[in-house]
């Protein structure tokens, strides 16, 4: 959790006395599967909300840092053919680390990698909570994405992001290769508002 706390530290400093830095606040919403739950689809909708370095390297290129709240997991909604329901809701803080790039006047693209703390979570099926294997306290996930600026101050993210790390091991604790366990994929959208310089 130190390295959170580090985070906000920079954050708050840069939003209020920016000079070379760009600040702001972002927000939207996420859509997210789990894989290795036997289920399939960006059924699980969730928030992403936060705040945004960004320091120039050059004309065409920008280190981004953020701190957010992120909410992903998987879902299995009800329907008349399958009435049994299943949530797995994972609540995380992430500092998303990305490297821009801007293709063209107000396009760019992004890359980068996303460390992850567990804040809480949930288990439940249409009759009651399930308890099974807790998650990790610790992700790592990749990221790619794009920003594009529609207006001075505000941009649209689309990012789409993969785990690294596991979530947990399967409940069988079987290992077979690359399927170790239950991994997160999930795409977000958000809008960033820069406050400062």
């Amino acid at each position: 959790m130190k390295a959170v706390f580090t985070a906000i530290f920079i954050l708050c400093f840069a939003i209020t006395s920016a000079q070379n830095f760009d600040a702001g606040l972002l927000g939207g919403f996420s859509t997210s599967q789990v894989t290795g739950d036997n289920l399939s689809g960006f059924n699980k909708l969730g928030s992403r909300f936060g705040a945004y370095i960004s320091y120039p390297i050059n004309k065409k290129m920008n280190y981004q840092l953020e701190m957010q709240y992120l909410e992903k997991g998987s879902k299995k909604p009800f329907t008349e053919n399958s009435p049994e329901t299943y949530l797995f809701e994972l609540n995380y803080i992430e500092l998303p680390t990305t490297l821009n790039y801007q293709v063209k006047k107000g396009i760019s693209i992004e890359s980068g990698i996303g460390t992850a703390f567990l804040v809480d979570y949930k288990e439940q099926d249409e009759i009651a909570d399930i308890n099974t294997d807790k998650p990790n306290t610790f992700a790592i996930d990749f990221l790619l994405g794009v920003q594009y600026q529609f207006k001075k101050n505000l941009k649209l993210n689309i990012r789409y992001a993969n785990s690294i790390s596991r979530i947990r091991k399967h409940a069988s604790e079987e290992e077979l290769g690359l399927n170790s366990g239950q991994f997160s994929s999930l795409v977000t959208f958000a809008f960033m508002y820069q406050i400062s310089r």
